[in-house]
């Protein structure tokens, strides 16, 4: 299944006009010269991103996906966030704990892929953004990390019997899972709460579907 996402690297011509650019923006989105379409994103979206140059982590993100059983395409993809609904806002879990952030921070170095659940209403995608906001202040869970790496080689896609997942800390992909069982009352495919999941593990659930995005020039 060929997956949709914005890529800097390939903006095409012709990209229309962003009517409203925000009054500050970083510099390296500036010299890029172009924004996604914000009209195609809902609140409580999952945002994926992959960076074009990997550091030392982000590699062995990838390897233990790809060693895990993950196709390569699925497996290239290192963190997670939610759409919070507002301007560029996302709510994501980083090494520093679950944080507000803007999207813009990795336009310019970074794949960046919407997925959503098209069954959803308006009140449950809301409820997954208020789910991950209220995680804010959330200490990052490294040792949910170095579990998903340590039983890579048995396969990322075998649900586990037993979790050794802590409920005060999260990573990048609990974060957006939690949110969205905390907001339907249901789980993505073998993923029961507790349980370990990766980056990789949303890019393949079949429940989500991609959301074509598109450039806009500013």
């Amino acid at each position: 299944m060929s997956q949709k996402f914005l890529d800097p690297r390939d903006i095409p011509r012709g990209c229309q006009d962003c009517l409203h650019v925000p009054a500050t923006l970083p510099l390296a989105v500036r010299e890029l010269g172009h924004l996604p379409d914000l009209t195609q994103l809902l609140p409580g979206d999952l945002i994926l991103i992959s960076p074009l140059k990997s550091t030392f982590l982000q590699k062995q993100i990838q390897k233990a996906q790809k060693i895990g059983g993950y196709h390569p395409d699925n497996a290239r993809w290192t963190h997670a966030a939610v759409y919070l609904g507002s301007q560029f806002d996302i709510c994501e879990a980083t090494i520093k704990g679950v944080r507000r952030n803007s999207l813009l921070d990795s336009l310019p170095t970074h794949l960046v892929r919407a997925r959503r659940d098209p069954t959803l209403d308006a009140d449950s995608r809301w409820k997954i953004a208020l789910s991950a906001a209220l995680q804010l202040g959330t200490s990052y869970g490294i040792r949910s990390l170095l579990t998903i790496y340590s039983r890579a080689i048995k396969g990322l896609h075998i649900p586990q019997k037993t979790t050794t997942k802590s409920r005060s800390k999260l990573i990048c992909s609990e974060l957006y899972a939690d949110s969205f069982f905390s907001a339907t009352g249901s789980t993505l495919q073998w993923n029961h709460p507790g349980k370990e999941v990766s980056p990789a593990f949303l890019s393949h659930v079949e429940e989500l579907v991609d959301v074509p995005l598109d450039w806009l020039k500013i």
